[in-house]
């Protein structure tokens, strides 16, 4: 990163980043930052050929520069590299098919009830008549219970997952600084040693859960390594619960500022579907994801070279006017296509499904609060990122 600091060198402003990404957009599709040394793509179309073209690495040890800041971290590449998130063909295929069916639509589909349980029991904690913190509440809890129960964790192993999984975020940033990927890997090794044991329970004695799936899976057919099996753990509580937080409360936040909006859903709660798709639109949860060229590429009109960085911007490609009409206005009712904040291609989010009902049901929920979500005071405070469209409090209150 030429001795650059994502602070110093980084264009866009993360409080706001889409006035910026407009202007770059309209200037080019692709642009060169010298001071990270790298490409940025902030068009839709391009990122999506990036996205789902097998020229492209999601191996951050394919670029030099990445490798040597993962490995001043304590060996994060070759960490993250066991990790179906940031693998390549063939490993690839072979670490998402180890998955099974746990998490496809109609598997997640069948989980609604019990997600809807879990959505109940944390809104029980939660009086119509008091004001009360969504991150906190709401936002984080549910989508780690689900996950926790998911991979049937007990209550102690899952409070230490609470305090340690938000720290591993910063493996899954493209933009974070050596020490925190440092701390990161500590905050995963801390995890592994919650998990290791469970592990080492479930091949004794298997159940019917998505850990012992993935155990009995690396033991008997050996297609997944039993530290493969752990990262693909440690990425579901890592990726799945920092991205669905982030996504419950930009939405929430997204309602309360788009009051028309919030009033339109209540009339219409059968399109909470379709209404989740426009808020990930709108506001993409991750924001930014990083591949390499493995050889000479053209795109948009720019040559990245072999072995360079490219960063995604998907959020700018979620805003880009070429393909949706009026971007930058939330609007529901729209028939929802096309939008990248679960990535496109090879790598389109394994826990997309979970995602999507887990935000389904909370926000269902939502609109049913008394005085309504639009109508109470809000403080909201952004998390420092460039990577995750992150919210550290959300705050609601009687008007």
């Amino acid at each position: 990163m030429s001795g650059a600091t994502a602070e110093t060198a980084w264009p866009i402003p993360w409080e706001d980043p889409y006035p910026t990404l407009d202007e770059m957009r309209s200037l080019s599709q692709v642009h060169y930052l010298a001071g990270l040394d790298c490409h940025l793509v902030v068009a839709h179309q391009e990122a999506n050929a990036v996205l789902s073209s097998p020229e492209w690495s999601a191996d951050p040890r394919s670029n030099l520069a990445m490798a040597i800041r993962l490995d001043v971290a304590g060996g994060g590449g070759e960490l993250l590299a066991k990790s179906v998130l940031f693998s390549d063909p063939p490993d690839h295929q072979r670490l998402r098919r180890a998955l099974g069916g746990h998490l496809t639509p109609r598997a997640v589909e069948q989980m609604r009830p019990r997600i809807g349980s879990i959505v109940d029991a944390a809104f029980c904690g939660i009086s119509d008549s008091e004001g009360f913190e969504v991150m906190d509440s709401l936002a984080y809890p549910v989508p780690l219970a689900v996950i926790c129960e998911l991979l049937n964790v007990g209550s102690d192993a899952a409070h230490v997952l609470r305090t340690e999984t938000p720290k591993m975020t910063a493996m899954l940033d493209p933009l974070a600084s050596t020490e925190t990927v440092t701390d990161s890997a500590s905050a995963a090794f801390a995890a592994m040693l919650e998990i290791v044991p469970l592990v080492a329970e479930r091949r004794i004695d298997p159940g019917d859960d998505l850990l012992s799936f993935l155990v009995v899976n690396s033991d008997e057919g050996s297609d997944l390594e039993s530290d493969e099996a752990i990262m693909m753990i440690l990425l579901l509580l890592a990726a799945g619960h920092e991205t669905t937080a982030n996504l419950i409360g930009n939405a929430t936040l997204c309602l309360h500022e788009n009051p028309d909006q919030a009033r339109w859903l209540r009339r219409h709660p059968e399109h909470i579907g379709a209404a989740v798709e426009e808020l990930l639109r709108f506001e993409s949860p991750i924001q930014l994801t990083s591949r390499v060229a493995k050889d000479s590429v053209t795109i948009g009109g720019t040559t990245v070279g072999s072995g360079s960085q490219v960063l995604v911007s998907l959020g700018g490609a979620n805003r880009d006017p070429v393909v949706f009409l009026e971007p930058h206005r939330l609007d529901l009712s729209r028939t929802p296509a096309g939008h990248l904040a679960f990535g496109h291609g090879i790598h389109f989010c394994a826990g997309a499904s979970l995602a999507r009902v887990e935000a389904q049901e909370v926000l269902a929920r939502v609109m049913l609060l008394d005085p309504p979500l639009e109508d109470r005071e809000l403080i909201v405070r952004r998390g420092l990122s460039r990577t995750f469209r992150r919210i550290d409090q959300l705050q609601i209150s009687l008007p």
